[in-house]
């Protein structure tokens, strides 16, 4: 006998053996048992994680001899044909290589016909998103009417491409990734069954390959089988796909703590020669800081091994989240210029270099506050706009220099003070900077005060927009949380509002031309002259 690949011989046979979809599972053996068989089911989700297969299992629910039952026998002739594919009365279609309105014509001249040896006719399309726009119009009747003895089972890993009229006429079922923890275990029980030795850490390896699809994670088990025959160590199953092992990644890390940018690089160019693909490599550096960052909030990873988990640990006491956040914003621009870089080995080197110098760049605040605190000068008063000049000229500032927010940076230790005019004179800047850090808008309504005063326990602002009140109105917790961490006191908050007065409307004195001919002796002879008479 031919030898048969795992994801085939090792095919679900039953509705336990369907793992992580107990969500459609049960709903299934529900309606089996209850006889509410609908005519039409859609089952949509990821590639491997068991559609068709699941397909089949209902088919031969529904047509075992003992049926409908959620248990089939797997053994009477209904069950096997279904199972080898050569039942005459359930028919699996290729979506892809049925696409047009004759096909489904044909399907639909075939429903006339009673099944043969079953209860019910099935019919499984897979990809069924492939299917035209017109072969899915000429399917709406028949699935919205169909005889009292034929199924539909649709599966698709492209819900989106099937037209909304199909998808109301189905009962769908979305089947989820499968988690790691569940292709582990199913990958180590079935290498018992074959009597294969192989370590943790490569079962959770071919596990993360396979991108939660079980069918991906047994063809992967069978190739490593093939190359390392009954002992499967994770050396020789990197070898196969190519991979790089999480402790590459720990002594990247670990360089680039150390700000080693030539032991970094050097390390790129041993990957390099390995022939490794670079958007992989950014790919997997990614994922590994995730966990890293993951691991340092608290949360718990089960795509990783125990063996791995002190890695994590020690890294985790070194990086600041922050800068981990840095790290994988750098990565993500990084693989965006793999894409369309025509040498992404400069790409790789300088964003390890720059992984290296993260601390010497200045932060961009930080070059603000320099800015904007070498401008000590006041802004110089421009000329009045010279009257030949249209209004929008008048209006546009002359040589206005550029004057930058000012940002407050807080000293690294502070003892709190006693809160007294000077006092609160003093550490003002630092209480608008601490605001800031909870509202930006209440830094500036703070900013914008008329007026601020210590009395007794009490801060009093006076406001001159009703904006400004209820800016600071609506941050009053944080800032009385502001000034109990500066001040040995706790103090209160006191708001006031003084509106300003509405300017004084101005009066235009419009000339008359005794006015004209008062200032110009000149323009008085011509109007007389010419007996001009002013508009």
């Amino acid at each position: 006998m031919s030898y048969i690949v795992l994801a085939r011989k090792y095919r679900p046979q039953s509705f336990k053996e369907v793992y992580a979809q107990d969500h459609v599972t049960e709903i299934l053996q529900s309606a089996i048992s209850s006889a509410r068989i609908a005519h039409a089911y859609l089952f949509t989700g990821p590639r491997g994680v068991g559609k068709t297969s699941l397909a089949r299992i209902m088919a031969k629910s529904l047509n075992c001899v003992h049926g409908p039952t959620i248990n089939p026998c797997n053994i009477c002739s209904n069950c096997i044909e279904i199972t080898t594919g050569t039942s005459t009365d359930v028919i699996e279609i290729d979506g892809a290589s049925n696409t047009g309105v004759d096909d489904i014509r044909e399907l639909q001249r075939e429903l006339l016909y009673a099944p043969s040896a079953s209860k019910y006719k099935i019919y499984i399309i897979d990809e069924v998103h492939m299917l035209s726009k017109n072969a899915f119009n000429a399917l709406l009747k028949t699935l919205e009417e169909p005889p009292d003895n034929v199924v539909f089972i649709f599966a698709t890993t492209e819900p989106q491409k099937v037209l909304p009229t199909i998808i109301s006429r189905c009962q769908r079922y979305d089947f989820k990734r499968i988690p790691i923890e569940a292709i582990v275990q199913r990958l180590k029980d079935l290498s018992v069954t074959e009597e294969i030795k192989i370590d943790s850490e490569s079962l959770y390896l071919i596990a993360r390959k396979a991108d939660g699809g079980m069918r991906d994670a047994l063809s992967l088990l069978d190739q490593a089988i093939s190359y390392c025959m009954d002992n499967i160590t994770i050396d020789k199953v990197r070898q196969i796909f190519g991979l790089i092992p999480n402790q590459l990644y720990y002594q990247f890390m670990q360089l680039i703590n150390a700000k080693d940018a030539k032991g970094l690089i050097g390390e790129l160019h041993q990957v390099f020669e390995q022939g490794t693909d670079l958007q992989e490599f950014i790919t997997n550096m990614l994922e590994f800081i995730r966990v890293l960052i993951l691991r340092k909030l608290g949360v718990e990873i089960r795509d990783i091994s125990q063996e791995e988990l002190p890695f994590f640990d020690e890294l985790g006491e070194i990086f600041p989240q922050n800068k981990l956040l840095y790290m994988m914003s750098y990565l993500i621009a990084c693989k965006a210029d793999l894409k369309s870089s025509s040498n992404p080995y400069l790409i790789l080197e300088a964003l390890m270099i720059k992984l290296c110098k993260m601390d010497e760049m200045e932060d961009i605040s930080s070059l603000i506050n320099k800015l904007s605190f070498a401008v000590t000068s006041p802004i110089p008063q421009t000329k009045p706009a010279n009257p030949t000049k249209s209004a929008y000229q008048a209006s546009k500032p002359v040589n206005a220099p550029y004057r930058p927010e000012p940002v407050y940076e807080e000293e690294a230790e502070f003892s709190k003070l006693d809160f007294t005019p000077d006092n609160l004179n003093k550490l003002w800047s630092r209480i608008v900077a601490r605001a800031k850090k909870s509202s930006s808008m209440c830094a500036v309504a703070l900013e914008k005060a008329l007026d601020k005063e210590a009395k007794a326990k009490t801060l009093c602002i006076t406001l001159d927009t009703q904006t400004n009140l209820a800016t600071l109105k609506n941050n009053t917790e944080s800032i009385q949380a502001v000034l109990s961490d500066l001040f040995n006191q706790s103090v209160t908050l006191d708001l006031k509002l003084i509106q300003k007065e509405s300017p004084t409307q101005v009066h235009i004195h419009r000339r008359t031309i005794d006015d004209i001919k008062a200032e110009s002796p000149e323009i008085a002879k011509f109007i007389e002259a010419t007996d001009s008479v002013l508009a």
